[in-house]
């Protein structure tokens, strides 16, 4: 069997390539989102896509990109509504995908939506279901993210330098995910003014976090790895007696939910 599958982005194909070849199943792919914005996020998803199309040899059918078909499928409906806003926005490059799919003689069709953590398979199967009785096309249904996929398709990412976007695509949840990041930033901020004496502002988010250096482990001590996680430093460096004391690991460790690299000096 050869599937037409519709692509969104390449850290969710990393997620339905692997879930397919399991299984066997080969397919063609379909780059086809027009609600990417900007321009400059599109290229760099789309050039993402192509590195494992260069690794792993599939099919590729190409689309332009017009994001002006995204914003008029945008208009009349309630955009701050999240909900209606996906759906409308899934339901349109479905439809184009599945239409697609039969110019070209094909009779199966999914989506590597069914890999993104955003999405509800749910609404993704009430789509396919319309589209399939309305084109007479069958929809192939699994459940790619299952079985911890999420997490071993960001190590591929990482591994093989992979672009990995950190919001949705269009516009509006570009703005909805700076509104969050402002508002964990302050979340955080608030938390840490509480426990430290002294202006860390200049740590938050530091590429490079040396303890003692720029933290004093009293700190620590007194008050525990909350703070290095709500500083979210993206790599520590820690003495070796201190990071002892705190039983860190030279490497990656987790703290709560978040995850950072230690280097043990």
């Amino acid at each position: 069997m050869k599937v037409f599958l519709h692509v969104c982005c390449a850290a969710d194909l990393i997620l339905a390539h692997k879930k397919l070849k399991e299984k066997n199943i080969e397919y063609v792919a379909y780059f086809y989102n027009p609600n990417i914005y900007p321009k400059i996020e599109y290229e760099k998803r789309y050039n993402a896509f192509l590195k494992l199309k260069k690794m792993w040899n599939f099919e590729e059918i190409k689309e332009k990109y017009n994001h002006n078909e995204f914003t008029e499928i945008m208009k009349n409906i309630n955009i701050k509504d999240e909900h209606i806003r996906c759906y409308k926005c899934m339901y349109f490059r479905m439809e184009r995908s599945v239409i697609e799919a039969k110019k070209r003689g094909y009779n199966v069709f999914t989506t590597t939506l069914l890999s993104s953590p955003r999405k509800k398979h749910e609404d993704i199967k009430k789509i396919a279901e319309e589209l399939s009785n309305k084109y007479n096309i069958t929809f192939y249904y699994d459940n790619f993210r299952a079985n911890n996929a999420i997490s071993e398709g960001a190590k591929f990412c990482k591994v093989n330098n992979i672009y990995r976007q950190n919001y949705c695509g269009c516009e509006y949840s570009l703005i909805e995910a700076e509104e969050l990041r402002i508002r964990s930033f302050e979340k955080r901020k608030k938390f840490l003014s509480k426990i430290l004496d002294f202006d860390f502002t200049h740590l938050m988010n530091k590429e490079l976090l040396k303890i003692p250096e720029d933290l004093y482990p009293r700190y620590l001590y007194k008050y525990g790895l909350e703070i290095i996680k709500n500083l979210k430093p993206k790599i520590i460096i820690i003495k070796k007696e201190i990071a002892d004391d705190l039983n860190i690991k030279n490497g990656r460790n987790k703290i709560g939910n978040w995850k950072s690299k230690f280097i043990v000096v």
